[in-house]
């Protein structure tokens, strides 16, 4: 058995979200750990139900996980696993980081001097323009570029670090294996050669549009400061916009004309207190200050008494968990009670299934998970 298999295999036993996954790892020491521990032992931790406990002391699919590492290397990339001295500091101090990383590409110490550049899709002549010429001055400084390979303002982010001999980072929202946009694979197959392409989820896992507020905390969380060029009103934009304000990331957004869709997002977070760019020296002026600051202490690992003593996690303060219990709840219903518009709740509760606090039942039903 490989050190990797048993992140994998731990992250994959149904009911085991990221908090749980942490939980467990803290209290046990490594997920082989978690794997070799007996029911009593895996019951005494919170959210660990019967059900959970049984899946992890029977688990024998090691040839499944084995495999998919085999179909990772054949298609030329790798997982990380957050014991991995390469895999990046700062995801590590985020809420809800990720145990491990799918990448095509390498990934370097330097990778941390990274500045995220984010927007709409729908972008004009204006925004790409002024996206391509920033990305392009910082990866000429020596700045990372991190974005999500999306359309417009992502694209053109990836475009400008790339032609000016930078690395950038693009993290999908899909498999490593699926290109999207499809109009994209030149760019997919240049950025391995100068930086990576960063996922969370397994090969083959289509675009769906669940993915990718999950994606969105991770383009905050490699970056020093996030830069919004161009969002209309309800862009999901304004998504890695909550994620870096709630991972302690500096928010900056770049003006544009008064009377473009497109301005309303970066005017209305400018009015907000976000800092105006007007040219790269904008943002430089913030990056000295963010890289002096110390990293956010890792919480050391306690003993599996401790935690079992130890205060319930508390939850997310998310404005759904208390329209949530263990009777069913349909998603109209939530979209209703909570007042959020529909593509807002659908955001949250993939979160709080990501996060292993609800899960999904058929037909668009919610309950609470453990």
């Amino acid at each position: 058995m490989t050190e990797k298999l048993p992140w994998l295999a731990l992250r994959a036993i149904p009911g085991v979200g990221l908090v749980l996954f942490q939980r467990l790892v803290e209290a046990f020491g490594s997920p082989a750990a978690v794997f070799e521990a007996g029911t009593p032992e895996l019951r005494s931790i919170k959210g660990v139900t019967p059900a959970i406990a049984k899946a992890v002391t029977s688990f024998r699919d090691w040839d499944r996980v084995e495999a998919q590492i085999s179909r990772l290397t054949a298609a030329g990339a790798e997982v990380l696993t957050q014991d991995d001295p390469r895999f990046p500091p700062r995801l590590k101090d985020i809420p809800y980081a990720p145990p491990y990383l799918f990448i095509r590409g390498t990934l370097e110490p330097e990778d941390d001097r990274a500045v995220a550049l984010v927007g709409t899709r729908a972008a004009s002549y204006y925004g790409l323009k002024t996206c391509r010429r920033l990305a392009g001055t910082l990866a000429a400084r020596g700045w990372r570029v991190v974005s999500g390979l999306a359309r417009g303002i992502d694209t053109a982010a990836h475009q400008g670090a790339l032609e000016n001999n930078g690395r950038t980072l693009a993290v999908l929202g899909c498999g490593l294996d699926v290109v999207y946009p499809p109009e994209n694979k030149k760019l997919y197959q240049q950025i391995p050669a100068q930086g990576a392409l960063i996922s969370e989820f397994p090969l083959g896992t289509p675009p769906e549009g669940r993915n990718f507020p999950v994606r969105n905390r991770l383009i905050s969380g490699l970056s020093w400061a996030v830069v919004v060029v161009e969002a209309g009103d309800k862009s999901g934009t304004h998504i890695t916009v909550q994620y870096a304000l709630d991972q302690g990331r500096e928010v900056l957004a770049v003006p544009g004309p008064v009377d473009s869709p497109t301005s309303i997002g970066p005017h209305r977070l400018i009015q907000q207190g976000a800092k105006l760019v007007h040219e790269v020296g904008d943002i430089l002026q913030e990056l000295p200050r963010l890289a002096a600051r110390p990293p956010a202490p890792r919480p050391a690992a306690v003993s599996e008494a401790a935690v079992s003593e130890a205060p319930p996690l508390p939850r997310p303060q998310d404005p759904l968990l208390p329209f949530l219990g263990s009777d069913p709840v349909q998603l109209e219903e939530l979209v209703q009670a909570s007042a959020l518009p529909a593509g807002e709740v659908m955001s949250r509760l993939t979160m709080l299934e990501l996060q292993g606090l609800i899960k999904e039942l058929p037909g668009k039903w919610f309950v609470l998970d453990g």
